[in-house]
């Protein structure tokens, strides 16, 4: 045989060699859900997503607009229709100037309206609008005041189209209590507790705030509201650390459960995570299971260990499962992520999903990414990677569950780069995205918007409530010298910032073009 030969031989032989093996991943990936490509929704950050009864699917967000040096803040919306087709993304809610956080979140009612509680400032407001127009910013309601401050917000429609919406808050949402002082004591002072109000009118009258954790020493961060199958509602959050006032120390998570449509609610229900001096659980996410069971996923509140831990209970919270790690995964540094959250959903057929911003191992920070892990049958199946970018940092995962058992995954990504200390510092750019996976069922029959004749919501003047029964302890007044500083200030960069971000850009660009010609 000659050399030619040989050679050529050879090189058909590594071929077909290469061809191989790079067919086994591929049909290895055969068994895999498929996502959709991601998809640039548009600029902003903090988003929130939900179903309606017809299989629309509803994403607000907050997105700051720059000019001449002031940040002008938004609610913005868009639409994804049954048929796959999006309307264009609009500004519809303006909310104030000076890059407060417009953390939000948006539910529908039978009746074809949507819901939006955000955040105004450093208070929580609600407005509404018909579906179909939704996209256009003169549908939506005056804005109607829920609480007079606070930071973090969900809200969720119940089966029977009550609304309700838990918040963090100060204790001036309520009346002053009894004795005077303040419930918190200066080593959390301005600490933010939780609230929740309920509507059973559409949002035209609303309960007084309740306030479902006061502690004297620590704030409450993270909440969120769901409702299971069984129609108990949820709230769950993370107790101990204000971010946003930046005080107190993690403590632990907790949640506590309703089984009269928000009436009453039980005492809180605490997971402490092993009771660790060096290391407490934040960042939960609860979902109910199909035979009414519970299952919780949280990470510790530093480095010491980083894997992502999950718990089930069969007996609302009384007892619990140890505590297992989520094989295959483990969470990002806890600085890079300070206000990530994890999201978790029962699909129609009893599987369970997670959804974490994460990475493989302690050493595979190149394969940090946004993860979908599904539990199936007492199991864990394998993490799959929907998002990964070497200069955009995923955050903020939230999930819809879509008519065809398809699920609807939203979350944001964070422009960064490495600092001359090889250190990664954001570059101001802020955007959110969207994936979808298919169903695996026949689609559920969509649902006609009823008709309704509710009167919409009017504004209206926030005054001070009467006081609640709950007793606050009488503490010491808060020092008046002492100066509330907040982190309202990090929206407000991280807008300007993006805009002079891509100012040098274009300018560098338009540099370049210019030198090109000349050559």
């Amino acid at each position: 045989m000659s050399e030619k030969m040989t050679i050529r031989l050879g090189c058909w032989l590594v071929l077909f060699i290469g061809l191989v093996v790079a067919a086994m991943p591929a049909r290895a990936q055969d068994s895999l859900e498929r996502w959709s490509p991601p998809l640039n929704l548009g600029k902003g950050w903090w988003q929130s997503v939900t179903t309606d009864s017809q299989g629309n699917l509803h994403v607000g967000w907050y997105n700051g607009i720059g000019v001449e040096g002031t940040a002008f803040d938004f609610l913005t919306y868009a639409q994804r229709r049954l048929d796959g087709t999006w309307s264009e993304p609009n500004e519809v809610i303006f909310t104030t100037t000076g890059g407060y956080t417009v953390r939000n979140a948006l539910a529908v009612t039978s009746n074809g309206r949507i819901f939006s509680v955000h955040r105004n400032e450093i208070a929580h407001f609600l407005s509404s609008s018909v579906v179909a127009a939704a996209d256009n910013a003169s549908t939506w309601s005056e804005p109607t005041r829920i609480s007079s401050s606070g930071y973090y917000v969900d809200m969720l429609a119940d089966r029977n189209d009550n609304l309700h919406i838990v918040f963090s808050g100060t204790v001036d949402t309520l009346a002053p209590p009894p004795g005077g002082g303040n419930p918190e004591a200066s080593i959390c002072a301005y600490c933010q507790d939780l609230f929740y109000r309920r509507s059973t009118d559409q949002g035209a009258s609303w309960s007084d705030p309740y306030p479902l954790s006061i502690e004297v020493a620590t704030g409450s961060d993270r909440m969120n509201i769901i409702q299971g199958d069984s129609g108990r509602l949820y709230i769950f959050w993370d107790e101990g650390y204000d971010w946003y006032i930046g005080k107190g120390q993690a403590q632990d998570v907790r949640f506590v459960y309703s089984l009269d449509q928000g009436e009453t609610w039980s005492e809180p229900i605490i997971i402490d995570g092993g009771g660790f001096s060096d290391r407490r659980p934040i960042q939960i996410a609860m979902t109910e299971t199909r035979d009414g069971s519970l299952m919780v996923i949280w990470r510790y509140s530093n480095d010491t260990d980083r894997g992502i831990y999950y718990q089930i209970s069969s007996d609302l919270g009384q007892t619990w499962t140890a505590r297992q790690p989520i094989p295959g995964i483990v969470a990002r540094y806890t600085n890079d992520t300070p206000l990530d959250d994890f999201d978790l959903i029962t699909d129609r057929l009893g599987n369970i999903h997670a959804f974490v911003v994460a990475q493989p191992n302690l050493l595979s920070t190149a394969n940090a990414g946004l993860y979908h892990i599904t539990y199936q049958q007492g199991e864990w199946l394998a993490p799959q990677r929907v998002f990964y970018s070497p200069i955009m940092r995923p955050e903020w995962p939230k999930v819809a569950l879509g008519p065809s058992n398809d699920i609807h995954l939203t979350w944001f990504i964070r422009g960064i780069r490495e600092n001359l200390s090889g250190q990664q510092d954001a570059t101001g750019i802020l955007e959110v995205f969207y994936s979808h996976l298919d169903g695996n069922l026949q689609p559920e029959p969509t649902r006609e918007f009823l008709p309704t004749n509710t009167p919409l919501p009017t504004a209206t003047i926030f005054l001070n409530l009467d006081p609640t029964l709950t007793p606050f302890p009488t503490l010491e007044g808060i020092d008046p010298n002492l100066a509330l500083v907040t982190m309202d200030t990090y929206g407000s960069t991280a807008v300007l910032g993006g805009l002079f971000t891509s100012a040098i850009f274009c300018l560098a660009v338009a540099v370049g073009l210019r030198f090109w010609r000349r050559l």
